[in-house]
């Protein structure tokens, strides 16, 4: 019996240690990033020859889709991969492979400085709101305290009636 009890910490142990890993979240691994959205030296465009060559127009995709693909997809991402897209489409074999990308690219652009504007507009308004209610505050201050002038005008009015007759 003595050598069971000295057993039961380990199984304890053992046992705790297999119900808190059913219970730990189990996270996938990180998926490797694909060639293209590697750091892509600068100095690789220095080299890479004419501009309308194939091997800066891969570098210059390779530019776009890490911007696309690394950090938040707002103006400035969208607008640099637009650029390096752009650059790209020197070369007319990546300029017809790049179309759609391009064109997405464009559509998310447009579509940002129409939430920008929408955004604007918004606190524009929210600006206007606010110096309405301001107003209407004002204004009715305002009435409230002409009402009370009013009112006193009133009594003393009454009162000076009333005590001019005998």
């Amino acid at each position: 019996m003595r050598r069971h009890t000295s057993l039961l910490p380990i199984f304890a142990t053992l046992s705790l240690a297999a119900m808190l890993s059913a219970c730990a979240q189990i996270t996938p691994p990180t998926p490797t990033l694909p060639r293209a959205t590697r750091n892509i030296p600068l100095s690789d465009l220095a080299h890479c020859g004419q501009a309308t060559s194939a091997a800066c127009a891969r570098i210059h995709v390779a530019l776009a889709n890490a911007y696309l693909s690394n950090g938040p997809l707002d103006s400035t991402a969208l607008g640099n991969a637009a650029r390096e897209l752009g650059l790209a489409a020197q070369n007319k074999e990546v300029a017809a492979k790049t179309l759609p990308l391009r064109r997405i690219v464009h559509v998310l652009q447009e579509r940002t400085a129409t939430n920008y504007a929408c955004i604007a507009e918004l606190r524009k308004a929210r600006t206007q709101l606010a110096a309405a209610h301001a107003q209407s505050a004002a204004a009715q201050a305002r009435l409230h305290r002409l009402e009370n002038l009013l009112h006193d005008h009133a009594e003393k009015s009454l009162d000076h009636h009333v005590l001019k007759r005998p």
